[in-house]
Parts: structure tokens; sequence; C-alpha cells
């Protein structure tokens, strides 16, 4: 290379990071300054790790830890993430309208920040005091001053919305901050009995009192709104909540996902003053809770069974067998349409989709284990429905042929009106509404395949 070129390309390379160096040293100052002029104090918020506020006689303070906020003054407990976000905000972008060279407050007895009404103190990589005072002869204004700061600033009196709530308020109104998916196991424990589910493989399932797959969207649903419970009203006595009823007083064990100690959320209630008091060991005493805490109370297994009867993928299906009134009719995929067993028909694609739909949309209406085989039809079920995927002889990770996705069996009509049926694989009898069977019998009336084994 020309030594010439090398230098020009070096002295080049200097002056463009001089240049960003200058810029930089520039500019930021520049933004800053501007910030000065326009806001109150000038901080970052995530490097504040200690809050104090101190109101007359009253003091609060909040310490940042790695699990979150907490309340350490005037009483030991979870902080409300929300609220003291918003503290920090209302600090950080706190408008200055006017201000008034003054060094000693009391110069401006107007003012009252000789003894200020709230004293905000911010400790971090920075610390911030910011003392707020009486209102100004302007209205939705007040007085201000920041610790080391010349001046008595005429700030918006918004920021007292947050500074003048009651403690009570930065204590966490979430019972937990616990998520359905912080747990691998429940335990419903009451003077009728326990109700246990726990997650396995990545599926729900009851263990007592009876053993079946458990409903996700169920199971995610009663446990959100357990943990997520808001407390109502702090009592912080430390006493433990009991009933002296019984059958007024409910357990919920949890376990947390990768093991730890069990946790356990404790209700009572007073059905008289349609009262709800929890226990949540982590937060200390006992807390009023709204009355949503009355499901830990009337949750029963089947509010949480899975009431699907099967769930299949449009595009994982090759076969879709129907036996009934002693035929079988085979829908074998084809391209991209479908066509009867023996392939001398097309069916409508359309009619494919609409069962598919309906089957994977339809639902348990009941559980009737109790019924007898030949009361329910399904000894010799009237219609049976199968999904097939079905390999080639390709197939590395599986053997060819045929593989069942999902099926249900239907015998005869309940009381209610609803249909018997049976889920395959499993061998409890359920009722299931009569949309899917209509579908079904549009299948069913399609001319079979004679000599067509679906496991062919």
């Amino acid at each position: 290379m020309n030594p010439r070129a090398t230098i020009a390309l070096f002295l080049a390379t200097l002056l463009a990071v001089g240049g960003l160096v200058y810029l930089r040293s520039a500019v930021d100052p520049t933004r800053t300054a501007a910030e000065k002029r326009r806001y109150a104090a000038v901080f970052e918020p995530g490097e504040i790790t200690e809050i104090g506020l101190v109101r007359g006689n009253e003091s609060i303070r909040l310490r940042r830890t790695d699990g979150g906020w907490r309340v350490t003054e005037p009483v030991e407990d979870r902080a409300d993430p929300e609220l003291v976000d918003r503290l920090l905000l209302a600090a950080r972008f706190l408008d200055v309208r006017d201000r008034e060279a003054a060094k000693d407050p009391a110069a401006v007895p107007e003012s009252g920040l000789a003894a200020p009404r709230v004293r905000l103190d911010l400790r971090g990589a920075r610390d911030v005091r910011l003392d707020l005072g009486g209102p100004t002869a302007l209205p939705g204004d007040i007085f201000a001053r920041v610790a080391g700061q010349p001046f008595v600033l005429r700030v918006p009196d918004t920021i007292l919305e947050v500074t003048g709530v009651p403690a009570e308020s930065f204590r966490d109104p979430r019972l937990t901050e616990l998520s359905a998916d912080d747990i691998e196991k429940f335990t419903v424990q009451r003077a009728d009995g326990e109700l246990t589910v726990r997650l396995e493989r990545g599926r729900w399932l009851i263990e007592k009192p009876v053993q079946a797959p458990a409903d996700p969207r169920a199971v995610r649903d009663f446990l959100e709104r357990l943990l997520g419970l808001r407390v109502t009203a702090f009592a912080g006595d430390g006493g433990a909540a009991g009933a002296t009823l019984p059958g007024q007083a409910a357990r919920l064990a949890l376990t947390p996902r990768g093991g730890g100690e069990e946790l356990a959320v404790e209700i009572s209630r007073s059905p008289a003053a349609e009262k709800f008091t929890a226990r949540f060991a982590p937060r200390g005493g006992t807390l009023d809770v709204a009355p949503a805490a009355a499901l830990l109370f009337d949750i029963s297994p089947e509010a949480l069974r899975d009431r699907s009867l099967g769930y299949v993928e449009a595009d994982t299906i090759d076969r879709i067998v129907v036996e009934a009134d002693g035929e079988t009719a085979v829908i074998r995929r084809r391209g991209d349409g479908w066509a009867t067993g023996d392939g001398t028909r097309e069916i409508e694609a359309g009619a494919v989709t609409r069962l598919l739909e309906v089957f994977n949309g339809a639902r348990v209406a009941s559980f009737a284990s109790s019924t007898g085989a030949s009361e329910t039809g399904l000894d010799q079920p009237a219609i049976r429905l199968r999904f097939y995927s079905w390999l080639s002889e390709n197939s590395a990770e599986e053997p060819a042929g045929g593989h069942l996705l999902a099926g249900a069996e239907f015998g005869r009509s309940a009381p209610d009106g609803n249909t018997y049926a049976r889920v395959e694989g499993n061998g409890e009898t359920v009722t299931v509404g009569p949309e899917i069977l209509a579908e079904i019998s549009a299948l069913a009336g399609l001319p079979s395949a004679p000599g067509v084994n679906p496991a062919d």
C-alpha cells in the first residue's frame, strides 16, 4: 500500500474520532443543561436504591432488593412496584414553571419550605432531596426546592397525588407476586376433602380425588385468580387466619417449579359479614381480601377437568375414518383436497374443516362415570370417529402406517338431551352436545369403501 495513502487514511480516522468525541462532549452537556432548566431534578430512576418520604411526623421508607422494592418503614412488607415507579417518574419529570433565586427558603416564608409538607429523599448513584411546600397564588402550583440548588421553584401540584397517598398504599395490593407459571403442583385442602393437581411433562393432571387430565385454561384461571387476590385491608396483627366455624377455612398448598419450600395461602370467611381473611406467610399477619377468595371454597374437580374430546391440527391429518351402522367410510387426503377411500369421489374441503372445528371446539357437558355401558349404548357405539396421520415407509422416526391422533365414540341420547360419548383411549363415559353428530353424520352418509381397513 502507498505510504502516503496510509498516512492520509490514519489522519482521516483521527479526525473522525475526534469529531465524534467533540460532538458527544458538546451535545450531552447541552441536553443535560436543557433538562436541568426544564425539570426540578435530573437523575436515573433505575439507579435509585432507597426512597424516603417524610410527611410531618410520618415516615415511609422503601428499599430496592433483588426481588423488587420492599417497604421497610412503617412496616416490613413487599412494596407496590407500580406505585414506586409512579413516584420515581413523578419526581424525575417534575416540570419547573418558575424559579426564584433564594438560597434560604426562610427568605420566602409564603413557600412553606422552612418546614415542608413533604420531603422526598432519593438515594442511589446520585442522591436527590426534594421538598414540597405550600400552594402558590396560581391554581394548580406549589412551591418546591431541590437540595443544593439556590432556588425556590414553582411546580405542578400533581406530584402530591403520589407523594400524599396513605402509607398502606405503598404495600403491594396483590396477595402474592406469584403466577400460574411459577407453580408445578397445588393442593386445595378443605373440610370436605382434598383436591390435588400437578404438572407433568407440560400437562396438568388431577391426582385426587380422581385421576384425570385437567384443562390447562381452567387451571390457569383458578391459580391466577387466587394468587392475584387483591388486598382490601391490612390487619397487620400478626395473627393466624383461622375460622371458628367448621367449613369456613380452606388452604391452598403450592409447590413452586424447580423445587423449593412449599408455600400456602390460607383463607377464612365470615359468611355473616361476607368477609374473607387471608394469610400468606411471606406477607406476615392477616389481610382482608376481595370476595374472589370464595373460589377456594367453590372449586371442584369437575370445574378443573379437561372437557375437550381432543385436538387435531388440520395439516397433521391424512385420513378420517367414520364407522356407523356397520359400515366404514374412509376419507383420504389427496393432494390439497380430500377424496373417498377408494378415490372415486372428491370430498368438499369445507365439510372436513367444519368437522375439525366442531370436534376441536366440543366440550364435555357432564361426566357420567357411573352410567352403565348398556344404558349409554357405548357397548356397541352407534358412531365411531377417528383421525389418523399416515407415515410412509421412508419415515425414519416411526414405523410406517396409520397413527391415531384423536377420536371418540358416541352412543345413545342422554336424559338431558345430550349424547353419551367416550374419548378414544379414555374409558370414562361423558355426555356431549348434539352439534358434532350432525357433522359426523354427513361424513358417515358417504359411500363406504368396501374392503378398506382403517389400519391399512
